[in-house]
């Protein structure tokens, strides 16, 4: 069944190297890389399953389907001569489709957007679709992205989240690992700035979160297990669990930046004394044994519900566990400059966090990189050392950011 006109697709420019990437990303998913555009600058780190449908040869139109949930992708690329602004994009391409969109503005990444719902009724198709939708400008290339992500209208309140998700996960430039998505910039615009502290290495590090930050990052968690809860039984449940984690990576980066600066101001000098030839082994080792002896908190053990403590709360010591732990010193040592990576595994029940630095202990290799492993939950266990009963490499999942 064919559900858009070909006449929608109508040449625009000579870009034909997102195809291949395209069809080299889907076929591959060794670390279910985002699919990335290099000529306009923009990536989409996209639920498991999509494939091309349809596509014009200049690479500015594509349709996707998801071969694990009844979901279409639409991706549509205006030049600034076919489109005034984001809105002018949307609205056309709406329009060519005989929909209706509700058009909210903002502003994302210090550009004017757009974000609509909207449903459509295609001719000669009795379904009737339901959906969201964005258009962003790309910066430095004169040109107006338009995503389209809709499903059957009888199945769209099942799948909303999994919609959100899809969008949610654009990056128009390289500075995108440390900016909230375009729908949690939406949800939880910036507000009142709250001041927080904690203590590590004997040391009163002052910091500062937006109000709403902790609610913006439990927001991110539940919406990325719900779309994680539909690749339980997949053969693709790894990349599934990856993909969750870079999701709260992400946004995590992004609001725990401030904290990450204040800690490195707080805590270099110290580091630098007592490790003159290379301080941030020293800032490892204080980060790792400060959130050793955070309460330990597990609320749900069910599989229908997250138990992740989101990375704000982390920080203020609300309780956490071993993947939450892990991960904020995986962002926070990400943010003062260190290449760091997740391990997950299921065969443990267990996270850990792995920081490439030239030191002895156990490491497990990632992409021609060692990754020194720390463990977050026992006490006192220090750096490159991990239980022996952990000790299979393939047993552990890597989950590194996303670096555009």
């Amino acid at each position: 069944m064919k559900i858009f006109d070909r006449s929608f697709f109508k040449p625009r420019g000579t870009s034909a190297c997102l195809f291949f990437l395209i069809i080299q990303f889907f076929a591959s998913f060794v670390f279910a890389e985002p699919l990335t555009d290099p000529d306009f600058g923009y990536s989409l780190d996209v639920p498991e399953g999509f494939q091309v449908a349809e596509y014009t040869p200049d690479g500015m139109s594509y349709r996707f389907y998801n071969q694990n949930v009844p979901v279409s992708l639409l991706l549509k690329i205006y030049l600034k001569d076919t489109a005034s602004d984001s809105e002018a994009a949307f609205t056309r391409t709406v329009e060519r489709l005989n929909g209706k969109a509700d058009i909210d503005r903002l502003t994302w990444r210090n550009v004017p957007c757009v974000l609509s719902s909207f449903t459509m009724q295609i001719p000669g198709n009795q379904s009737e679709f339901e959906g969201w939708g964005a258009s962003v400008p790309l910066p430095g290339k004169d040109a107006f992205l338009v995503l389209l992500c809709y499903t059957e209208k009888e199945n769209f309140q099942a799948l909303a989240q999994f919609i959100i998700s899809t969008l949610n996960s654009l990056c128009i430039d390289k500075g995108s690992l440390a900016s909230p998505g375009i729908f949690t910039c939406y949800a939880f615009p910036a507000s009142q700035k709250i001041k927080k502290s904690a203590d590590i290495g004997n040391t009163a590090v002052y910091t500062e979160f937006d109000r709403d930050d902790s609610e913006a990052l439990q927001f991110v968690t539940e919406l990325e297990f719900s779309v994680l809860k539909f690749y339980a039984e997949n053969e693709k449940w790894k990349e599934a669990w990856m993909r969750y984690y870079r999701a709260i990576w992400r946004e995590s980066s992004a609001r725990l930046k401030k904290a990450s600066n204040d800690i490195y101001s707080a805590l270099y000098n110290q580091c630098k004394r007592e490790n003159p030839e290379n301080p941030m082994i020293r800032m490892n080792e204080l980060l790792l044994e400060w959130v050793q002896y955070m309460p330990y908190k597990r609320d749900n053990q069910s599989a229908a519900a997250t138990d992740f403590t989101d990375l704000v709360s982390t920080f203020c010591s609300e309780g956490s566990d071993c993947d939450s732990r892990s991960l904020l010193v995986s962002v926070l040592l990400q943010n003062m400059g260190l290449d760091t990576c997740l391990f997950i595994s299921r065969e443990y029940s267990h996270a850990v966090y792995g920081v490439n630095l030239a030191i002895p202990g156990a490491k497990i290799r990632v992409e021609d990189n060692d990754y020194l492993l720390c463990e977050t939950t026992a006490k006192g266990i220090q750096p490159g050392l991990i239980d022996q009963t952990q000790s299979v490499t393939e047993n552990w999942i890597p989950v590194l950011p996303r670096m555009e």
